[in-house]
């Protein structure tokens, strides 16, 4: 069953946002692509930071990007992540 993974990154900034954003496409393009298991991909500005909301196929696939990468990439750029929280995707279409 897909899920949808949310992590809040605050504080920050846009412009923390786009370094964040350039490392996070040079490890994408390192490793042949995006991830496995990766359906859909928002980020949006919230109080004094922004949320990462991804869709993936399943739970495990999301899990070990964002604990396996994407943690260690907001890091890197000096920000701290938030708790991820999981809810399952009753249905998810593409136009």
């Amino acid at each position: 069953m897909a899920v949808v993974l949310q992590v809040t990154v605050s504080p920050a900034t846009q412009e923390e946002f786009n370094e964040l954003d350039a490392r996070v496409g040079e490890s994408m393009m390192s490793a042949g692509g995006p991830p496995d298991g990766l359906m859909s991909h928002v980020v949006y500005p919230d109080g004094d930071g922004f949320v990462v909301a991804e869709v993936w196929r399943t739970e495990a696939e999301g899990l070990a990007y964002v604990d396996g990468v994407l943690r260690r990439l907001v890091t890197e750029v000096g920000l701290r992540p938030g708790q991820t929280t999981s809810r399952a995707a009753w249905s998810f279409a593409r136009p």
